[in-house]
């Protein structure tokens, strides 16, 4: 993914977002879901977590003819199930922000917990999505190399 240098979004709405674009790029080429996104954003109603949560199975089938979109019925059923579970957090910890400032430097657990609690999540996803958020990870090795063939500033 381009930027690998990041700021963490503003709200859990920008949090959504990022996780729903981490879970779509997942196996696919990153350059097509850019391209696609703003069509994503406009078929998940901007990732507006308490519109995604209440999207019905009706509305389920609608995206699963829409040509603008990933139309992968797993990865859309997730996204549906990670409104909900971002309400949940965001009850219980006041932001998604909160919730994975919670874990402090423990990324291991963090990422642990990511995998646990959201749909479609597993070990890439969610180093993905906490790099797009900003969160401070540890580079594998394998991060490592390919940062350095990729500067920032490109």
């Amino acid at each position: 993914m381009p930027g690998w240098k990041t700021v963490p979004p503003k709200d859990d709405q920008g949090y959504f977002d990022l996780m729903s674009r981490a879970i779509f790029t997942a196996g696919l080429n990153w350059r097509m879901i850019e391209k696609k996104w703003p069509d994503f954003q406009r078929a998940f109603r901007d990732f507006t977590p308490e519109k995604v949560a209440r999207l019905s199975e009706r509305d389920i089938s609608a995206l699963m003819k829409d040509p603008g979109i990933v139309r992968n019925e797993k990865k859309i059923r997730a996204t549906v199930e990670n409104a909900k579970t971002i309400l949940d957090l965001a009850k219980e910890h006041g932001s998604i922000k909160s919730y994975i400032s919670g874990f402090g430097k423990r990324e291991g657990k963090l990422l642990e917990d990511l995998q646990y609690k959201f749909k479609h999540v597993g070990p890439s996803t969610a180093r993905t999505f906490l790099w797009s958020v900003g969160y401070p990870l540890s580079p594998t090795a394998e991060e490592k190399r390919w940062m350095k063939g990729h500067p920032e500033d490109h």
